[in-house]
């Protein structure tokens, strides 16, 4: 089964394992790959992304550099994920409330052709996630 989406959200929930993602993936164009586990602070946020999206040498790791280097990227890609529950998890919550709002405004300036995220998560930690989406007001 491949990657398929339902109407225009940023987010769209993967539950399963990462390589049934993996493989859901094949085929996809324009996919990077980014992994929670590396993404438990901004810090690691930014150097995961950054690493995953060959963001130019010049990055600034801030808030308004990674909307300026995701806004640079090929239209319609799909940024995937894996164990999304560990996303910003060691950051203060203000974090990804500014994530969303980046991510908010990069899809705004890229219409009709943004790019989503799906946020893969293993069966016992789905709900967890999907929770949380729903707390910040996501899906």
């Amino acid at each position: 089964m491949g990657l398929s989406f339902q109407g225009p959200a940023l987010f769209q929930p993967w539950r399963g394992t990462a390589g049934d993602l993996v493989d859901a993936a094949a085929g996809h164009p324009a996919l990077w790959w980014l992994r929670g586990s590396r993404m438990r602070t901004r810090r690691g946020l930014m150097d995961e992304w950054a690493a995953a999206a060959q963001f130019p040498p010049h990055f600034g790791g801030t808030w308004d550099a990674l909307r300026d280097a995701l806004a640079d990227l090929p239209e319609g890609g799909t940024f995937l994920v894996l164990e999304a529950e560990q996303l910003l998890q060691e950051a203060p919550p203000g974090d990804f409330t500014t994530l969303v709002a980046v991510l908010g405004a990069v899809q705004e300036d890229l219409a009709p052709k943004a790019f989503r995220m799906v946020l893969q998560a293993e069966e016992a930690d789905f709900d967890t996630l999907v929770s949380g989406l729903r707390a910040m007001g996501i899906g």
